[in-house]
C-alpha cells in the first residue's frame, strides 16, 4: 500500500468519524429536548396570581351560528 492509499484511507475514517460524532451530538440533543419537554408537560401549571404574570386568553373569533 502507497503512501497516498494510507492517507485516502486515513482521511476516509476521520469522515465517517465526524459524520458518527455529529450524529451521535444530534441524537443527545433530541433526547434533552424530549425529555425537557416531557417534565414541562408533567409539571403542575402555575398559578398566576402568585407569579403576577398574566397568560395569554385565546377567543375564537369565528362567527357565532353559522354551521
Amino acid at each position: 500500500m502507497s503512501g497516498d492509499q494510507k492517507t485516502g484511507k486515513i482521511a476516509t475514517e476521520q469522515v465517517k468519524q465526524e459524520k458518527a460524532d455529529r450524529l451521535a451530538k444530534a441524537l443527545r440533543d433530541n433526547l434533552h429536548r424530549r425529555k425537557a419537554q416531557a417534565r414541562a408537560r408533567k409539571a403542575p401549571p402555575i398559578d398566576t396570581a402568585e407569579t403576577g404574570m398574566t397568560a395569554p386568553v385565546k377567543t375564537d373569533n369565528l362567527p357565532k351560528g353559522d354551521g
